[in-house]
């Protein structure tokens, strides 16, 4: 499971059928899956459009898409067109069948290389295509409609979501008079906890500026200083979406300095036509912390914010409409580094931006009224929400269900606005510690935040241990100390603490390649020590929506867990990077098994529960009846039941508040693990900068997510399952331990436990 505060990403369900017309009045609406024909695969960004009337859409990384067809355009053609791949044509009538269109595009084996290639002059076909922008583009006045979404996140973290649907009057192509902007229909969402140091959106002039041959002057490389700062060559001749097209690489020239870009773009080689751009800034403008046309999108920041942009590729393509070309389509993906030490902002914000001509109108003469200017904020301009918010408009479908990211983070802002209006109020409160404990638990029970046990010690006294809501609903049954709730990652720590036991009988080696322990795995050149630090770059399994599927509804064994979904291509050369995966504790779970001979329930039983006496706590389901476990809700229904054996290493114990703090009791001593062991097992390893920690074995060291951590070392593990959710938080040097145990989903566990941290220091 993850371990902040996530969303699960989800699909955005479309059925994939095409609706009949029943009447020449109605729109029609196409939907389907385009796939490669070679391997089955999504195609993600293919262009599906009305054949040169400017009415378009595009794939999601799924190879989903959804286009709404005006009455008007039924007996036109649909074009389905992708870099690489063979163009299709297909005619509209002949779709409307109440088939599904799901199409496998072939890949394009067209040989188009010249022999004489090296002998084209890049600089000749630029300027060419640069003198016929006036002829190639239309070059009257006309009206795009676009639809624009961009969405920011810090790993799993959800920190700023926005979409647009608005309308672009160009003069046209070879006029220099401004472009005007009109706003349809905007909403955003900004994470006010995670994202507070930045934000990140569109104005009309960001826009505007991805128009490539619309601004030559503001591209940095295809202006008059920007060309000579790079070098251009002519690397292919090809087939781009039906067109056979010059394919100019570029790079900078080795002595320029500042903003330079490196990628390619493709010229129609009979009317020479810039039909498609590929770029981004070059690795030595990214080292020397340029931000180049990506510092336009910084709407808002706070002083002494250091912003490095790490990551930066833009992709602009155009299409035809009559016999002239239009912008058609952008896709942008960027990661920035986002510190200030004196606020403790650390974090890496990954933004990725899709913009979508949606239609185009060449009739039009008039210019807007009611324009935005061009350095508005757009996100300032945010409409009602819900799921029926973009029913009348093209747009490109989510890889993600965007109604889940809305509400999450208005979730977090309420969150947030609930932190503020407690320290509000504290100093109102008694000087009496446990007082004030119990009143900050309460505010947050009273408001929907927490529903749960909570159990506070400090210098080896008990302050509270006391229950908020109900274990179960339904029933109106009260939880107590012995109520058993599911810890879903806090169980990774039980996993540590087994292997660091066998490592210490001599039945594993920390830098032992996992191959040496499980033969049968795909992936074994990783090192138990790179699963216990979350460096192997084995993929999570829970980031697979087919995976997820099939763990929440079937039982597998941890074995059958390794073998059939932490088995996929790594995502990076093991030991090189740090990326949280739950896959490395069920490999882990996997290798105990093995080594030992016993299943890992079995394990956890024997050397944790049973020596610890911690007489609440289970693995998978419940052994006896003497055990009342909660039930656990989400959005206020009860959760769906899986099997959480499935869960084996990553997760799967529950456990009672009482029984959690024999844990922490039996950390402090050498009971489970000598001195030394711990000492290992909570090392400061790698930065695991989503949540403002270190991670050692199977543990987190606090960096910033607590003020504590400014004077003392604050251990712990969190995180959610389903409908449970967990803190468990240890302050050693003064026998301080915060166990937070929830059965309402979510709850605001960093701001509580910084909170209670503050309280009894």
């Amino acid at each position: 499971m993850q371990i902040k505060p996530v969303i699960t990403f989800l699909f955005l369900f479309i059925a994939l059928s095409i609706h009949p017309v029943f009447a020449q009045r109605d729109n029609a609406t196409i939907s389907g899956k385009i796939v490669s024909a070679a391997n089955q695969q999504p195609l993600h960004a293919v262009s599906i459009s009305i054949n040169k009337k400017g009415v378009g859409t595009a794939t999601n990384s799924s190879g989903q898409f959804l286009l709404i067809i005006p009455p008007a355009n039924f007996n036109d053609t649909l074009r389905i067109s992708y870099i690489g791949f063979q163009t299709q044509f297909l005619p509209i009538a002949g779709l409307m069948n109440g088939q599904p269109l799901n199409i496998a595009l072939k890949p394009n084996n067209t040989q188009l290389k010249e022999v004489n290639i090296a002998y084209h002059d890049p600089l000749q076909i630029i300027q060419k295509a640069m003198d016929r922008i006036a002829k190639n583009y239309i070059n009257h006045p006309h009206i795009t409609r676009g639809f624009y979404r961009m969405y920011t996140a810090n790993g799993g973290i959800p920190l700023e979501l926005s979409e647009a649907v608005f309308d672009i009057y160009n003069f046209g192509y070879a006029d220099k008079r401004a472009d005007a902007f009109k706003l349809i229909k905007a909403r955003d969402q900004k994470n006010q906890r995670d994202l507070r140091s930045l934000e990140v959106g569109q104005k009309p002039n960001t826009i505007f500026n991805y128009d490539v041959v619309n601004h030559l002057m503001s591209s940095g490389f295809l202006s008059e200083r920007g060309m000579a700062k790079h070098h251009f060559e002519v690397t292919d001749v090809t087939d781009v979406k039906g067109y056979t097209a010059y394919e100019i690489s570029f790079r900078e020239n080795e002595n320029a300095g500042g903003e330079t870009y490196r990628g390619k773009f493709y010229v129609d080689t009979k009317t020479y036509a810039f039909i498609y751009f590929d770029y981004g800034l070059s690795p030595k403008a990214l080292a020397g912390d340029e931000l180049g046309n990506f510092s336009d999108h910084i709407l808002a920041g706070i002083d002494g914010i250091k912003i490095t942009l790490k990551h930066d590729r833009t992709a602009v393509g155009y299409q035809k409409v009559g016999e002239k070309w239009v912008l058609s389509d952008v896709v942008g993906s960027d990661v920035l580094d986002v510190s200030n030490p004196e606020l403790k902002i650390n974090q890496v914000a990954s933004i990725r931006f899709n913009y979508q001509v949606t239609s185009v109108d060449t009739a039009q003469n008039e210019s807007f009224n009611n324009k935005l200017g061009r350095r508005e904020n757009i996100n300032d301009h945010n409409s009602s929400e819900g799921e029926e918010f973009w029913k009348d408009y093209n747009i490109l479908l989510s890889d993600f269900n965007t109604e889940d990211i809305f509400k999450y983070i208005k979730a977090v802002n309420s969150q947030t606005k609930l932190k503020d209006k407690f320290e509000e109020k504290l100093h109102k409160l008694p000087a009496d510690t446990v007082q004030r404990l119990d009143a900050l638990l309460k505010f947050y029970h009273d408001n929907g935040q927490f529903n749960g046990a909570a159990l506070i010690q400090s210098k080896g006294r008990i302050l509270l241990n006391k229950s908020y809501g109900y274990a179960d609903k339904e029933t109106k049954v009260t939880s107590d100390n012995h109520t058993a709730y599911r810890i879903g990652p806090v169980s990774q720590t039980f996993t540590a603490i087994i292997i660091s036991q066998l490592i210490k009988e001599g039945k594993l080696a920390l830098n032992a390649p996992i191959k040496t322990y499980i033969p049968y795995y795909t992936n074994g050149d990783e090192t138990i020590e790179q699963l216990l630090t979350n460096k192997s770059g084995i993929p999570d399994y829970l980031n697979n929506a087919t995976y997820k599927q099939q763990v929440f509804s079937q039982s597998f064994t941890p074995k059958q867990m390794v073998i059939n979904f932490c088995s996929d291509t790594l995502n990076f050369k093991n030991g090189t990077s740090f990326e949280y995966s739950n896959s490395n504790f069920i490999v882990l779970a996997a290798i105990a098994e093995e080594v030992s001979g016993k299943p890992f329930a079995t394990l956890l039983q024997e050397r944790i529960f049973a020596p610890v006496q911690m007489t609440d706590t289970y693995f998978g389901a419940p052994k006896t009846n003497n055990i009342h476990p909660a039930k656990g809700y989400v959005n206020e229904q009860p959760e769906s039941v899986d099997d959480v054996a499935n869960q084996a290493g990553a997760g799967g114990i529950s456990s009672s508040a009482e029984d959690m703090l024999k844990y922490h009791e039996a950390l402090r001593t050498d009971k489970l693990l000598t001195t030394t062991q711990k000492a290992e097992m909570l090392k400061q390893r790698e930065e695991f900068k989503d949540n403002g920690a270190w991670y050692g074995y199977g543990w987190m060291i606090d960096k910033s997510a607590f003020d504590a951590s400014k004077k003392h070392v604050i251990t712990y593990y969190s995180g959610t399952d389903l409908g449970f959710s967990a803190m468990f938080a240890r302050q050693e040097d003064s026998d301080t331990c915060i166990i937070l145990l929830n059965n309402n989903a979510d709850f605001p566990r960093y701001d509580m436990t910084d909170l209670l941290l503050n309280m009894v220091n």
